[in-house]
């Protein structure tokens, strides 16, 4: 005979599954993140981002962007759109004409000089020509040379003439302010990783970041751009401690090669400053270019040159995806920028008409040694017969992770010699690039390129990275 069970009440039992499904659900939604005042006051973020001992708030770090008559309304306008509220106080827009951009002064910085000076310095022809053309109703964009080689070389020119005047006017419209940036209308700048990094020093110091030209390449900033940021005590001692800073140089600037060139020799003239080297956190590069390798992968991204809007735009994209999903505390990597734009490109098959930067100038510190006449295990094998050969040589070689093959021998800006495989340990995307007519040995023929990646052996080893925190 079976034992009597023990039933519990039907009404304490109906009362214990409400109580049941009410935990579920409460256990259910408990939210994964809390809003800051939810926090306890030992979790809660700091309201700046700032990490040093020096705490940097937005206002203290003053923008001044560069751009140009021709260039104001498509360059800066979605710039402007990408700059969030707090940011926009201290950002100042500078040209070679003044106009505006909606409620948005660009202060032409050039009719500081004195009016002798620009009529008789020949380098401002293109400033005399657009003051013209403006007062006649003429578009500027009429003055655009046809060879772009030549009107870059006036622009950079323009820029040259432009930077000090820029540098007075920043100080004279925002004084006394921590830190001053100087960039152009296609410079990204993470202001969040800026203000954290900058915290490590004391404006009150004299520092000069940027990075110094490359010598003997063909673009000298293609690896450490053009953009550079002052301390307030140098903007200080060159603008408040001195009247006559520009007065003294203006009949130098002729002499210099590039606009950082001139602000190098002042510096380095005036307060005895060299420039403290910021690379990669400033750097030329933009997500096309980026040599994807261990030496930057955990490095906060702070500046990146010649950015273009539509990559811009999916930067601005990437910050506010990261608010959303409560990352805005932690940097943007350039890991972080593998994983937004490396990661959806189907890097699996070769592309023709495709350069992917194995052999430019900034990639000479990945672009891998190929071995001599006598064998050596640390170097590649020779990949020079065809684009198969030199894909070859690439599966082989321990440290390679892409490939390109140029039709014609092309430098390598290293060690190696002249040749037609290029084998790189760093992974960037590049660029489509038509075929083009070349001399070669007195003869005429087609420069084209093919490229290739080893996509998945560097995903690989990515995913085993975890970074922790730095300033850079």
């Amino acid at each position: 005979m079976l034992a009597p069970r023990n039933y519990l009440p039907r009404p304490l039992r109906f009362v214990l599954v409400l109580a049941l499904i009410y935990a579920f659900c409460w256990v259910k939604g408990w939210p994964r993140y809390y809003d800051d005042e939810e926090l306890p006051a030992s979790q809660r973020p700091y309201s700046q981002t700032s990490a040093g001992p020096h705490t940097v708030c937005h206002d203290q770090l003053v923008v001044s962007v560069l751009t140009t008559a021709a260039d104001a309304y498509a360059k800066v306008s979605p710039l402007l759109a990408f700059t969030n509220e707090e940011d926009r106080d201290p950002l100042l827009l500078f040209s070679d004409l003044y106009t505006e951009i909606g409620v948005w002064p660009v202060f032409d910085v050039l009719w500081r000089f004195p009016q002798n000076f620009i009529r008789e310095t020949a380098e401002l022809g293109r400033y005399r020509a657009q003051v013209d053309y403006s007062r006649r109703s003429i578009p500027i964009a009429k003055l655009r040379k046809q060879d772009p080689v030549e009107e870059e070389r006036i622009l950079a020119t323009l820029y040259k003439y432009k930077i000090l005047q820029t540098m007075a006017a920043a100080w004279e419209y925002r004084p006394d302010r921590s830190w001053y940036a100087f960039v152009d209308d296609e410079t990204y700048i993470n202001r969040a990783n800026m203000l954290d990094w900058l915290s490590q020093y004391d404006s009150k110091s004299k520092h000069f970041f940027g990075n110094p030209p490359t010598p003997s390449v063909p673009n000298a900033f293609a690896a450490g751009g053009t953009s550079f940021v002052l301390s307030h005590e140098v903007m200080k001692e060159l603008f408040k401690a001195r009247n006559d800073t520009i007065k003294s140089w203006q009949s130098k600037i002729v002499d210099h090669t590039s606009a950082l060139d001139l602000v190098l020799n002042v510096l380095q003239t005036d307060l005895k400053l060299d420039i403290e080297a910021s690379w990669p956190g400033i750097s030329g590069f933009d997500p096309s270019t980026i040599p994807f390798s261990p030496a930057l992968w955990c490095v906060p991204v702070l500046m990146m040159h010649h950015v273009p809007p539509e990559i811009g735009s999916n930067l601005w994209k990437l910050e506010n995806d990261r608010t959303k999903d409560h990352l805005m505390y932690s940097p943007i990597r350039f890991a972080d920028l593998w994983t937004r734009f490396m990661t959806p490109e189907n890097l699996n098959d070769t592309r023709n008409d495709w350069d992917n930067l194995s052999s430019e100038s900034s990639n000479s510190r990945w672009n891998i040694l190929f071995e001599g006449p006598e064998h050596d295990n640390s170097r590649a094998k020779s990949g020079e017969e065809s684009p198969e050969a030199c894909e070859e040589a690439c599966r082989t070689s321990t440290y390679c992770m892409q490939w390109s093959y140029s039709s014609i021998p092309q430098k390598n800006w290293n060690e190696n010699p002249q040749t037609k495989c290029h084998l790189s340990s760093s992974v960037r995307f590049g660029a489509h690039t038509e075929s083009q007519e070349r001399n070669f040995n007195g003869e005429k023929t087609v420069l084209s390129w093919k490229s290739g990646w080893r996509k998945s052996k560097f995903t690989a080893w990515a995913n085993q990275q975890r970074c922790k925190a730095q300033h850079q």
